[in-house]
């Protein structure tokens, strides 16, 4: 038994030798002609030009992306508007003839936006709410500001999406839907865009250009001059009528649209 483990240990050592003799007799790696690293000042150059290209390209990305989400939720919000009216009228008959209440004025002659809410989340509950996916309405209040000024707001539709719009009673159902939600910039023409719904032929033909059609974006009219040139003229003058040129360019942001999203 002894005899065989010191013969282990003797053919272990043996190997060990071998081993040790191949590795020492090996010649050392020859040099690669012209190889050479990277300097610090290469790298910090390589680096900085890498910084450069990144924010001139990396805002354009993000840019690109911005529009063709908003266009892809406007496309969105505007055909659900024009299916939702088109099965409610299934129901309720033509949209010309449905209900919609005046405007609400209190004693003084102010707008009354505890009744304006009121109204309004009743129209929405009963002609449009069944087409709808949302998660919660609120109804427009009266409020007054820091100087006691009567001030309101007006009822809002939150979607399931994470989009809203806000609607108010006129002579048309004047609607403001938020592309991103409470995100910034909330302003018009950026991530907030105005639509109407009216009633009569009348407000149909002034506002939408036909009384056929009930919904139809702010500023699209069929007016004398309704160029594409007179529409984003008047784009630029308020992000208000920068729906009516959008409906114009199938919801599509051209190179030309004058606020950045």
């Amino acid at each position: 038994m002894n005899f065989s483990l010191r013969k282990d240990k003797q053919d272990k050592k043996e190997a060990e030798y071998v081993i040790f003799k191949s590795i020492k007799g090996c010649p050392p790696p020859d040099k690669v002609a012209g190889l050479k690293g990277f300097t610090l000042a290469e790298v910090l150059i390589t680096l900085g030009i890498i910084g450069v290209v990144a924010a001139l390209t990396i805002p354009n990305i993000i840019g690109h992306y911005k529009k063709v989400e908003t266009s892809s939720r406007l496309k969105k919000f505007y055909s659900i508007m024009e299916q939702a009216i088109r099965m409610s009228e299934i129901e309720y008959g033509d949209s010309k003839e449905w209900f919609k209440a005046s405007t609400q004025y209190d004693d003084e002659g102010n707008v009354d936006y505890d009744a304006q809410g009121k109204v309004t989340k009743e129209f929405f509950m009963t002609y449009l709410a069944p087409y709808f996916k949302y998660t919660n309405i609120t109804e427009g209040r009266n409020t007054v500001d820091e100087e006691g000024n009567k001030k309101g707001t007006i009822t809002t539709v939150y979607l399931a999406d994470g989009t809203y719009f806000s609607f108010n009673n006129g002579a048309c159902m004047d609607f403001a839907f938020d592309t991103n939600g409470y995100k910034k910039p909330n302003e018009m023409g950026r991530d907030k865009f105005a639509f109407l719904m009216c009633f009569s032929e009348w407000d149909r033909l002034y506002h939408c250009g036909s009384n056929q059609k009930a919904f139809c974006a702010y500023g699209s009219a069929q007016n004398v001059d309704n160029t594409r040139e007179k529409r984003l003229a008047d784009c630029k003058k308020s992000g208000y009528w920068c729906s009516g040129l959008l409906l114009m360019d199938n919801f599509e942001f051209k190179d030309d649209y004058p606020y950045k999203l």
